[in-house]
């Protein structure tokens, strides 16, 4: 037991170590959550010029979203801070929250067109025939089914984007895993390192998908899902 509570003491109190813990998630969060926010956005963006029915844009815009796909996030955002955008004044932390964002981007645009598509177009067609302008018909009709369908999807690509993060360290961002890490190196002992850093990776994922599985029960979805 005195082992323990000395090991838990070497990791997390002498030199005030817990301080390199709590930067790394604050870190972390703001990783997160910027990338996730802009990403939906961005995804939502793609979305919209995938739907228009200008074959040269959709073309365009399906490239671009198989290039941020199929390349690996850790190059992806090597390239941003050592090649694009290593000679400008921007921070490698906006830098990497760009290269998250458009990932994250890419992704989120799948699902939402999928959803979108999925939806069987002759709702909102008989929406118009009763008076609906083209928007009221998607943002009552269509929109409601399709959030039905992409918020499990949705909340994947949080988790997702969340453990992405991790990755931030070999670009000499102190995230947490990396903050983990660091003390790691002065202890020569990972074992509460890692404990910790893993329940906080479970605590974030597990009530950021709660929340949104606000977004799944209909009493929280406003007027659009009313009968």
């Amino acid at each position: 037991m005195s082992n323990l509570i000395s090991r838990f003491y070497m990791t997390f109190v002498y030199e005030n170590r817990w301080q390199f813990f709590l930067d790394g998630l604050l870190m972390t969060l703001l990783l997160t959550f910027a990338s996730f926010l802009g990403g939906t956005i961005f995804g939502a963006l793609l979305c919209g010029l995938r739907l228009l029915k200008v074959k040269w844009i959709k073309k365009v815009t399906e490239t671009l979203i198989n290039l941020l796909v199929q390349l690996p996030t850790l190059v992806l955002l090597m390239v941003f801070v050592y090649v694009l955008f290593s000679n400008t004044s921007l921070s490698v932390v906006l830098t990497v929250i760009f290269g998250f964002m458009l990932k994250a981007g890419a992704y989120m645009s799948e699902i939402f067109y999928s959803a979108i598509t999925g939806i069987n177009q002759g709702q909102a067609e008989a929406a118009r025939t009763l008076g609906m302008t083209g928007f009221q018909a998607f943002y009552h009709v269509t929109f409601p089914q399709a959030l039905e369908a992409m918020i499990p999807l949705y909340k994947n690509q949080f988790v997702i984007t969340l453990q992405e993060t991790s990755l931030v360290g070999t670009l000499a961002i102190q995230d947490i895993t990396k903050a983990s890490n660091i003390v790691t190196s002065r202890t020569l002992d990972a074992f509460f390192g890692l404990i910790f850093i893993s329940i906080v990776y479970l605590v974030i994922g597990f009530v950021c998908t709660k929340l949104l599985d606000l977004l799944h029960n209909k009493k929280h979805l406003g007027d659009g899902l009313d009968d």
